[in-house]
């Protein structure tokens, strides 16, 4: 279980632990857009090409990926082809939190269950290293930057006060910023697994 460790026991429980990271977070997300009536169009689990997908009540489309980490909620715009809003700007700053709340809520879940294992010297090493993996994500996606929740909340709050983008530069920014987060993170966990796999070799 411990995925600090070497050899495929080290990989997969490295895998596991971002899985749980990213699938939590994106549910904060999916969680409190229910919560608000936001429309979801889009649920994909994995990252990549789509290998798999159908349709989920109230055409909501759901995409198994290539590659088995992380998850992806995609949610109706908030502003129509004519820039007129399809809802207040203050539920889409609630679905744009809900992801970092969700991660700190799991750090300290994995931090209280870390105290209750100490039986499990090994459960308890990946229940303590995966909610510091939950925490930096937290903390990181509120960093200010397109295509982070932190860019999404730092556009919105200048739209509440009457600042925003024209619709269709909005939501370039946004996928421009989505298209360079997907690659380093994808980057930075190819690295991570690639010195579990060698780095005692």
């Amino acid at each position: 279980m411990m995925w600090i460790g070497a050899g495929a026991g080290g990989v997969l429980g490295l895998l596991a632990a971002l899985m749980l990271v990213t699938v939590w977070h994106e549910l904060g997300h999916l969680w409190v857009a229910r919560r608000f009536k936001v429309p979801v169009k889009l649920i994909g689990l994995g990252v990549g090409p789509a290998i798999w997908r159908f349709r989920l009540r109230d055409d909501v489309r759901f995409e198994v990926r290539a590659l088995p980490v992380g998850m992806v909620i995609g949610v109706i715009g908030r502003r129509g082809p004519d820039g007129q809003l399809r809802r207040p700007v203050a539920h889409d700053l609630a679905v744009a939190a809900g992801g970092p709340l969700a991660s700190f809520i799991l750090t300290v879940i994995l931090f209280l269950a870390a105290l209750l294992t100490r039986a499990l010297p090994g459960l308890q090493i990946w229940l303590v290293y995966t909610g510091l993996l939950s925490a930096v994500a937290s903390v990181l996606n509120l960093l200010p930057l397109p295509g982070l929740d932190g860019g999404h909340l730092f556009l919105l709050s200048l739209a509440q006060v009457g600042l925003q983008l024209p619709p269709h530069l909005e939501v370039e920014v946004h996928h421009v910023g989505l298209r360079v987060t997907a690659i380093a993170c994808l980057m930075v966990s190819i690295v991570m697994l690639g010195a579990r796999l060698f780095g005692k070799g």
